[in-house]
């Protein structure tokens, strides 16, 4: 069997890093670029099976990275990897004949089934199927899945006063704190305060700041100029840059670093800021809502967040509730969430039977909205019929293990649970729980604690919903 040839175009050295181990351990062959240009010469060069490519690069965007490599090879499949999850844009990509669009952050299975969807694709192999057609119908259901809102507003009073708080603080350019438990829907709510504001037609910029190794956060928010440091060899722009005269969410605010904090803190009071290795300021417009599910007031107090950045931020704060707060949204979300999965997964599952949501409202839903998303994808990607079943729902549901922290003595798996998997998996859920507590939820040093890489650790943590 033909090896498959693989390249990545990505300025990310530890992205290039990891999807090429992943991908060699797959037995690919694997080319990587740092800079479009130097990946689209290597395109001319020599034949590729799949290009993987971030939208944002030094010397081009994802469109424009498109454009040439169509005018190159028109059949290549071209998969567009991207941090800023934005629908027009997954929609222009697929216009001009992208493959596919995957938002970061990035799991390299995810990204493997859609290579091999890619390398399997009658656009790769047979040169009789018209390459628009492909990539129209592409668009056309991305414009079909446009057509359900991104969210949708729960009847609890809880999320009705949020939705009002939402709606009052959108028009103005006030800084946001919004707070919530994991799953919550923190991401949402900023996008939501963001395309209700004058500020809805320019960039929408995220930043998981617990997902930023400390060494680069300064280059990642504010961007460096080339030899600024061993690995620069391009001028780069920050996620400020890129976010100007839009909003820029900065997510898990707590994990950044105190150095980072300062120069937050300069950029709040100056609306200024300096790439690193200049000497030359840059001012700045840009709206900032941060996000937390800790409680900055202690982290204050343990000298781990700034408290002038602390009340510098603070202009406005949203609190989220969590899911087992408001259990009548449970059906409504479940309903919604039913409608998106058969849309993003090409089925027809029409209802959820009356047992499903019942377990659902008996289970603690830990990992909130986030969670019971999954869970409904999930149960609808296995459902075979066309309404869900008990028997597609994950064990915890059905069978519930209600993983707490080591701080309360209460570990109540069901009584009399001998299933080995069901009791495995909660002692695992517990273990990462009590290493995210040791490590003040810092997600890097959990993950080396635990022995395991960051992408690893976020994965185990949406399956057992304590992301």
């Amino acid at each position: 069997m033909k090896q498959q040839h693989l390249l990545i175009i990505d300025d990310d050295v530890d992205i290039c890093a990891l999807l090429k181990r992943f991908f060699e351990r797959k037995g690919f062959a694997v080319t990587t670029a740092f800079k479009a240009q130097d990946g689209i010469d290597l395109i001319r060069a020599r034949a590729f099976d799949v290009l993987l490519t971030d939208f944002r690069l030094p010397d081009m965007d994802g469109l424009e990275v498109i454009k040439a490599v169509r005018s190159l090879r028109a059949e290549l499949p071209i998969i567009v990897i991207t941090g800023y999850s934005d629908v027009k844009q997954a929609i222009k990509a697929i216009r001009l004949g992208a493959f596919e669009y995957v938002t970061k952050p990035i799991y390299p299975e995810e990204i493997l089934l859609h290579v091999q969807k890619a390398i399997a694709s009658p656009s790769s192999t047979d040169e009789k199927v018209p390459k628009k057609t492909i990539a129209s119908s592409k668009a056309s259901a991305l414009s079909q899945q446009n057509d359900l809102p991104d969210y949708i507003p729960g009847s609890s009073h809880q999320s009705k006063r949020t939705q009002q708080l939402i709606e009052l603080v959108a028009p103005t350019d006030m800084t946001v704190v919004i707070l919530g438990e994991s799953g919550t829907g923190k991401e949402v709510a900023a996008r939501m305060i963001h395309q209700s504001s004058k500020r809805k037609n320019a960039p929408f910029v995220t930043v998981d700041c617990g997902a930023l190794p400390q060494e680069i956060a300064g280059s990642e928010l504010f961007g460096h100029m080339k030899g600024s440091f061993t690995g620069a060899v391009a001028d780069k722009k920050g996620q400020f840059e890129i976010a100007n005269g839009g909003t820029l969410f900065l997510d898990e605010i707590g994990n950044l670093s105190y150095e980072n904090q300062i120069k937050l803190l300069r950029v709040l009071q100056e609306r200024t800021i300096r790439r690193l290795g200049s000497e030359k300021d840059q001012p700045i417009d840009v709206r900032i809502i941060v996000a937390t599910n800790e409680d900055l007031k202690a982290a204050m107090e343990r000298g781990n967040f700034r408290e002038d950045i602390y009340h510098r931020l603070n202009e406005f704060k949203v609190e989220l509730p969590s899911l087992k707060e408001c259990p009548e949204d449970i059906e409504i979300y479940s309903s919604f969430f039913l409608k998106k999965a058969n849309e993003e997964l090409s089925k027809n599952v029409l209802s959820i039977d009356e047992d499903v949501l019942n377990y659902f409202k008996q289970y603690n839903w830990p990992g909130n909205i986030r969670e019971l998303k999954n869970v409904v994808r999930r149960s609808v990607l296995l459902s075979a019929g066309d309404h869900i079943q008990a028997k597609v729902l994950p064990i915890e549901i059905t069978s519930p293990v209600h993983v707490k922290s080591e701080s309360n003595n209460e570990i109540p798996l069901e009584q009399n649970t001998y299933d080995l998997k069901t009791i495995v998996e909660a002692t695992e859920a517990r273990t990462i729980l009590r290493a995210l507590e040791k490590t003040a939820f810092n997600k890097s040093r959990t993950a080396a604690l635990l022995g395991i890489d960051r992408k690893t650790l976020y994965n185990k943590m949406a399956t057992y919903g304590i992301k």
